[in-house]
């Protein structure tokens, strides 16, 4: 997937590390739903998971939330959410 042009880095907003909330058992999922309703349309949501988190591409997308996944190596993916 090539990186859309709408992702300004400059216009990240939150950031997330999940790995500590997702090895601890919990799934962030809720927390990013409330936290994505905070955002200004443009703005842009990052998450940092060691996996693509597809069910909450697919609720953030619903929402009508862009969204691109971005492999960074060693397991890990970067996931932004830009709210329209």
């Amino acid at each position: 997937m090539e990186t859309p042009a709408w992702l300004d880095k400059t216009h990240i907003k939150i950031t997330l590390d999940a790995r500590p909330i997702l090895g601890s058992g919990e799934h962030p999922l809720q927390m990013v739903l409330d936290e994505c309703t905070t955002l200004q349309p443009g703005e842009i949501y990052k998450i940092i998971t060691p996996f693509p988190p597809m069910p909450m591409i697919e609720k953030l997308t619903a929402l009508g939330h862009e969204y691109y996944v971005e492999p960074v190596g060693n397991g890990l993916f970067h996931t932004y959410f830009k709210k329209l």
